[in-house]
C-alpha cells in the first residue's frame, strides 16, 4: 500500500476504489463485529420488559431492517462510492460549519457509547474472576477495568483498519459458535414452548405503546449505526458488498443476540450476558463465551473511537495533526468520564432513543437531498474545496435551513417521546415518534 492510501486510512481523505480492503466476506465479519455488542444485550432486556417474545421477534426484525436500511441509504452507501467517511460526507448536506456543529453533537453521543462498551468489558471480566477465583470486585475495580478497555480501544484504533479485520476474523466466528450454543442451552433449561409463549415482564397497560416502543428501540438499534457506518462503507470493494455487509451484520446478526438476550430475561430472570452465561453454559465454556463478549465490545468500541477520530481530522486544528495526537486527544473526555461509567451504562436507554430523534430524520434529509436534489451525484473537488468559490460552499458557511429542520425534528421526537423516561404524549399511541419526527423532516426539507 502506498503512502497516501495509508494516510487516507487515518484521516478524511477520500480512499480510491484500489485502496478499499473489505470483500463481502470481510465487510460482513466487520458489520457483525461492530453490531453484536452490549447494545443488543440490553436491547433484548428491554424488550422482554414491554412485549411478549413472540411480538419481539417481530418489532425486532421490522425495527432493525428499516434503521439499518436507512442509515446504509443515507449514509453507506455515499461513502463507498466517494471513499469519505460519515463526517466528511456531512459537509455536503448542511455545509462547513453545519458539518462541525453537527459533529460536536455527534461526539458526545460517542462518547457515550464508547463508555458504555468498555464498561459492559468491565463487567465480564467481573463475571469471569467471580467464577475463576471466587473474587469480588469493587465498583473502584469496575471503573479501573472500564479505563483498560478503553485504552486497548485505544490501541487498536492507533493500529488502524487492519487491526480491527483481523480482529473480527477471530472473534465473530468464536462468538458466533459460542451463542449459538448458549441458544441451544437455554432452549434445553427450558423449553422453546416456554419460550416461544413468554408474555413480558413489566409492560404499560396500554399494548400499541408497547408494541410502538420495540419498535421504537429497535428502529433505535438500527438508525444508531449513523455515526460509524460510513467509515466501513468507504472500505468496501462494491456496492452490494457495503449494502448486504450492512443488512447481514447491523441488521439480522443483532437481533438474533437481542432475541437471546431477551430470551434469557424471560427464563433465567436476567438479559445481562455477564450474569446468565457462566450459569447456563457452566463454567469453562461460559468463561470462553464471555471472553468472546469482552473481544466484541473491544472491536464495537474500536469502531466508535475510529469513527470520531476520521471525524476530528475535519476540524483544521486537527487536520494536520498526527494520528496518535488524534487519537489520545478523544481518549481524555472518554477517560474522564469513565469515572461515571455505571451511570452512563444504566441509562443506555437513554442514548438509543436520543438516536432516533436525531438520526431518523437526519438520514431523511440526506436521502431526499443526495437522491432526489442531486441526482446521486457529489462533486467531490468541491466537498474539499475550502475556498470562497466552492461549488459545495453555503451562504454564511452551513445550510442554516437544514439545521433547523434538523433541530426542530429532534424536538418533536423528544415532546412526543421523552428519551430518558419513555413519558409519552397522546400523540404516541396514535403515530409514534419516529414516524412524526421523520415526515416533518421531508416535508419541511
Amino acid at each position: 500500500m502506498d503512502n497516501y492510501a495509508k494516510e487516507a486510512q487515518f484521516s478524511c481523505m477520500p480512499l480510491t476504489r484500489n485502496e478499499r480492503m473489505y470483500g463481502l466476506f470481510d465487510s460482513t465479519l466487520v458489520n457483525t463485529g461492530y453490531g453484536i455488542a452490549t447494545w443488543c444485550f440490553l436491547t433484548g432486556g428491554l424488550l422482554a420488559g414491554i412485549v411478549s417474545f413472540k411480538v419481539a421477534v417481530l418489532t425486532a426484525i421490522a425495527g432493525n431492517v428499516i434503521g439499518t436500511l436507512l442509515v446504509a441509504l443515507a449514509v453507506s452507501v455515499i461513502s463507498h462510492k466517494y471513499g469519505i467517511d460519515t463526517y466528511t460526507s456531512i459537509g455536503v448536506f448542511f455545509g462547513k460549519i453545519g458539518m462541525k456543529i453537527v459533529f460536536a453533537i455527534f461526539i458526545i453521543c460517542n462518547v457515550g457509547w464508547v463508555i458504555v462498551l468498555g464498561s459492559m468489558c468491565a463487567r465480564s471480566s467481573f463475571s469471569l474472576t467471580s467464577a475463576l477465583a471466587g473474587t469480588e470486585l469493587s465498583a473502584g475495580a469496575i471503573t479501573a477495568l472500564t479505563i483498560v478497555a478503553v485504552a486497548i480501544m485505544w490501541f487498536i484504533v492507533w493500529k488502524g483498519p487492519a487491526a480491527l479485520k483481523l480482529m473480527n476474523r477471530v472473534m465473530v466466528p468464536g462468538l458466533s459458535i459460542c451463542l449459538i450454543i448458549m441458544i441451544v442451552a437455554l432452549i434445553k433449561d427450558s423449553s422453546w414452548a416456554a419460550i416461544w409463549n413468554a408474555q413480558p415482564l413489566w409492560p404499560y397497560e396500554d399494548n400499541v405503546v408497547n408494541i410502538l416502543l420495540a419498535l421504537e428501540l429497535n428502529i433505535g438499534a438500527g438508525i444508531s449505526w449513523w455515526p460509524g457506518i460510513g467509515a466501513l462503507g468507504r472500505l468496501n470493494k462494491t456496492t452490494g458488498t457495503t449494502v448486504w455487509g450492512n443488512m447481514l451484520g447491523l441488521a439480522f446478526a443483532p437481533v438474533v443476540v437481542a432475541l437471546l438476550s431477551a430470551a434469557s430475561a424471560y427464563t433465567v430472570g436476567s438479559s445481562d450476558p455477564t450474569e446468565w452465561m457462566i450459569p447456563l453454559g457452566g463454567v469453562g465454556f461460559g468463561a470462553l463465551a464471555l471472553f468472546f463478549v469482552i473481544l466484541a465490545n473491544l472491536s464495537s468500541g474500536s469502531y466508535a473511537y475510529y469513527n470520531t477520530c476520521l471525524g476530528l481530522k475535519n476540524y483544521n486544528l486537527f487536520a494536520n495533526r498526527s494520528w496518535t495526537f488524534v487519537t489520545i486527544l478523544f481518549l481524555v473526555p472518554v477517560v474522564i468520564l469513565s469515572f461515571f461509567q455505571d451511570f452512563v451504562y444504566g441509562n443506555y436507554q437513554m442514548l438509543l432513543n436520543f438516536s432516533v430523534a436525531v438520526f431518523g430524520p437526519m438520514s431523511i434529509i440526506q436521502i431526499l437531498d443526495y437522491y432526489v436534489f442531486r441526482k446521486r451525484h457529489i462533486d467531490l473537488r468541491a466537498l474539499y474545496d475550502v475556498t470562497e468559490t466552492s461549488g459545495m460552499r453555503y451562504n454564511g458557511g452551513a445550510n442554516w435551513g437544514g439545521i433547523i429542520i434538523l433541530a426542530l425534528s429532534t424536538v418533536l421526537y423528544c415532546v412526543i417521546l421523552n428519551p430518558a423516561t419513555w413519558a409519552y404524549s397522546p400523540v404516541f399511541p396514535v403515530a409514534s415518534a419516529f414516524v412524526p419526527s421523520c415526515v416533518f423532516a421531508l416535508v419541511a426539507y
